[in-house]
């Protein structure tokens, strides 16, 4: 009786620490540039009628299920971080597992995430070998022909092992860039997003099948956003 209580008791610590920790130490999310209500050193507080987001590194969904919006929150940050037309966006990461790296896709999208344009895409390797206490980062360059605007900068991941998942964060961007310019790519592949989207299996050996067939299918797309006039421009 003594051993089975002491077992209950050590089963209950136990519970009680891994329901302490908290959730940002398991997955990987976008750490920098902030993402929507990142709550990293640095980052804007959330816009009125939201809260920080502690649990960043978290999946949006998995083949089965949907648990979030493609950028996660759908409200705007309080404060847009600015880029120019042909800057290098050096992106970091706040890692908890990597579940043996995967696939990262990065797109924009200049009408509030209706239609996104893929801009760089990492596949297999992303994350790949890293920990928690990993600095990893990918450079990601904004095309020289970007329009100006507002804009959203979205991270995407299918990881490699594990649950069959899809991460996201979103940056809210105003981008200097080409009065009336555009930019040609691809629409994102969305996979591993509820029972209707594609589905990416486990690849954690190279001979595996990984999916990048499904990338290569991607639809070819133009995103362009129409010439403001002079006076708007200058504001």
């Amino acid at each position: 009786m003594l051993k089975t209580s002491f077992i209950a008791m050590a089963a209950a610590a136990c519970l009680a620490i891994l329901s302490s920790t908290p959730m940002t130490e398991a997955h990987v999310g976008l750490r920098s540039p902030c993402p929507r209500y990142g709550s990293f050193a640095g980052c804007p507080a959330p816009p009125k009628g939201q809260a920080f987001d502690y649990d960043i590194n978290s999946p949006i969904g998995t083949h089965d299920t949907i648990g979030a919006p493609i950028c996660k929150h759908t409200v705007p940050a309080s404060k847009r971080q600015t880029f120019k037309a042909g800057q290098t966006i050096k992106t970091e990461y706040s890692i908890g597992a990597s579940h043996g790296g995967g696939h990262c896709q990065y797109a924009l999208s200049y009408d509030k995430g209706k239609t996104w344009v893929v801009i760089k895409t990492v596949l297999r390797d992303c994350l790949k070998g890293t920990v928690s206490t990993s600095k990893y980062s990918v450079d990601v360059k904004i095309p020289a022909s970007a329009p100006s605007g507002n804009a959203i900068f979205m991270w995407l991941w299918n990881n490699a092992v594990g649950n069959r998942e899809l991460y996201s964060n979103c940056v809210d961007v105003k981008i200097n860039g080409k009065n009336g310019g555009e930019i040609k790519g691809v629409a994102p592949l969305i996979a591993n997003y509820g029972p209707k989207s594609p589905l990416i299996g486990e690849f954690p050996n190279a001979n595996q099948p990984d999916g990048h067939e499904l990338f290569a299918k991607r639809k070819a797309i133009t995103v362009k956003v129409p010439k403001a006039s002079a006076s708007k421009s200058n504001k």
